[in-house]
């Protein structure tokens, strides 16, 4: 039984070892295919979505105001989504901002109700807790001189690194950044579409019926409808914002449980694309978030089992360093150090090799996007195995809300 079990947890792993093989060479073909587009300064609509963000909403407004971008091609709205506290009275201290009130309807709306008081085609959407750098407007637009792309979005890094989670969200941002720039040079269409920085045609926009509120998830869902539209979207990899995430595991795990329950929403919902005639990023996202689906589920008791297996003498130290070893990168280095005595296992050699190849994405990913192999990523480079098991268990457990889950849309 015990061999069953292995042999199983190794076919998981091989499979494992086969998905992010597979990013890694698109990510290498990706150094050799990225396409320039030249510059562009066409007429913009900035729309902010805001509930409760006094804390926020200034510097956000003040970013978008300093951007290396022509004033009189900037039309910055801001809509009020009902809140509670001074953000309104903060937007409306602002000459050059139009306020837009509504009540709490959720951020969908709100991202409507900004979208259709939009002076000009090119609609671009920040969230309330982010900034801008200065030339990411510059980077999101260039995308849109094609007329096949309806939408691009931008990168996102960490603005509020304080703890050890957000030291681990920042490289976990990182990391699907180089994913997600990888797969649109190398195929021509985006994957994984982040609307805390995205430029969106009105025209197509008004084609698809706006953003809707049958998920959680709108930014992912309006990217496949665009899709469906026969559109094509893009990561405009320069394109920065720093955006504010969770600073307590509680919130984290509200954040990824809602983001689960909304992609799996919006995958089921766009299902139809799921075919040979879409582009192989789309392909690629249905297949990726059904598998990490599945491995979240089982991965917990494998992780489990297989410790238990190879479990050393019960020794504290012994056990100390074995578990040191198992949940850090410094596992894989000491399988790989130990093969001319060991020799090569099935039960760990996949293993291995996909921790392998995620730190090496994860490196490559810190250089790439301009931040530092400090000590604080170099810390949740070296443990970054452990985090991923935090994540899976929360997806998990977005897994099982999506299957009794009631709310349809986000309000907040």
């Amino acid at each position: 039984m015990a061999d069953v079990i292995m042999l199983f947890g190794s076919f998981v792993f091989l499979v494992l070892f086969a998905f992010l093989l597979f990013v890694f060479i698109v990510f290498l073909l990706s150094r050799f295919m990225s396409k320039e587009y030249p510059d562009y300064e066409p007429e913009v609509s900035i729309v902010v979505p805001a509930y409760n963000e006094e804390k926020n909403i200034s510097d956000c407004i003040n970013s978008i105001r300093n951007l290396h971008y022509p004033k009189s091609k900037i039309d910055i709205i801001v809509v009020d989504d009902g809140s509670t506290d001074k953000t309104k009275s903060i937007v409306a201290g602002f000459d050059d901002v139009k306020l837009i009130e509504q009540n709490h309807e959720g951020k969908a709306e709100a991202l409507n109700a900004g979208a259709k008081n939009a002076r000009h085609d090119l609609v671009i959407t920040i969230d309330a807790d982010s900034v801008l750098d200065r030339e990411s407007i510059r980077e999101l637009v260039k995308p849109l001189q094609d007329p096949t792309i309806a939408a691009s979005s931008g990168s996102c890094k960490v603005r509020n690194i304080k703890n050890l989670l957000t030291i681990f969200q920042n490289v976990e941002y990182l990391y699907n950044n180089i994913i997600r720039n990888s797969f649109t040079n190398v195929f021509r269409a985006g994957i994984w579409f982040f609307g805390a920085l995205a430029c969106y045609r009105k025209s197509v926009l008004e084609e698809v019926g706006y953003f809707k509120k049958d998920t959680l998830a709108e930014d992912a869902d309006i990217a496949l409808e665009i899709n469906k539209a026969g559109f094509r979207t893009f990561h405009a990899h320069r394109a920065f914002c720093l955006t504010e995430v969770p600073e307590k595991i509680s919130e984290l795990y509200s954040q990824r449980r809602r983001w689960c329950v909304g992609v799996l929403q919006a995958l089921v919902k766009n299902r139809s694309l799921f075919s040979t005639k879409s582009s192989p990023s789309t392909i690629f996202l249905f297949v990726s978030q059904f598998w990490w689906s599945f491995y979240s589920l089982i991965s917990p008791l494998l992780i489990i089992y297989q410790i238990i297996y190879w479990m050393p003498s019960p020794v504290f130290l012994e056990i100390l360093s074995y578990l040191f070893r198992w949940f850090s990168l410094l596992g894989p280095l000491y399988v790989i150090y130990k093969i001319p005595e060991w020799g090569i296992s099935i039960y760990s050699f996949f293993g291995v090799l996909a921790g392998i190849i995620s730190a090496a994405l994860i490196i490559s990913a810190i250089k790439i996007f301009k931040d530092k192999l400090n000590i604080s990523n170099t810390f949740a480079l070296f443990f970054y195995f452990p985090y991923t098991i935090i994540l899976n268990m929360m997806i998990a457990s977005g897994m099982v809300a999506y299957f009794f889950t009631k709310k349809r849309y986000f309000i907040g």
